[in-house]
């Protein structure tokens, strides 16, 4: 039985929304081989093509317009229902990743992160 990602497809509404392989790895994050590999699989999957590729342009198949019609609807509650979760938390969690240059982390940031740790235990800071 296959497993299927939901930024797979995520992944192919982008693709379909922008009709370029370039500008949906933008809007979803990943780098454009990431994306063409994520979607080669999940084609490989299903056992069909979704998309027409050529080196200047990208369009979806027959089959490809029915599944983005399809799934569309589907991950939008899906998503939908995950804001809707996520909201309810009380406290953040996770991971929060800072970028900058070394002067600012210390003299600026540490005492800040230092604070924001001490007021949320649950998240965990990588610089």
């Amino acid at each position: 039985m296959a497993t299927y990602k939901l930024a797979d497809f995520d992944a192919v509404l982008a693709i379909a929304r922008r009709g370029s392989f370039r500008a949906a790895a933008l809007d979803v994050g990943m780098s454009t081989s990431a994306l063409s590999s994520a979607v080669s699989k999940l084609e490989e999957q299903l056992g069909v093509r979704l998309f027409n590729r050529t080196t200047r342009s990208v369009s979806l198949t027959a089959a490809g317009h029915r599944f983005v019609e399809q799934v569309s609807p589907a991950l939008k509650d899906i998503h939908g229902a995950i804001d809707t979760v996520r909201s309810q938390q009380e406290t953040p969690t996770g991971i929060l990743r800072i970028n900058s240059f070394a002067t600012a982390g210390r003299e600026i940031l540490a005492p800040l992160v230092l604070e924001y740790l001490r007021r949320f235990p649950g998240v965990q800071i990588t610089w």
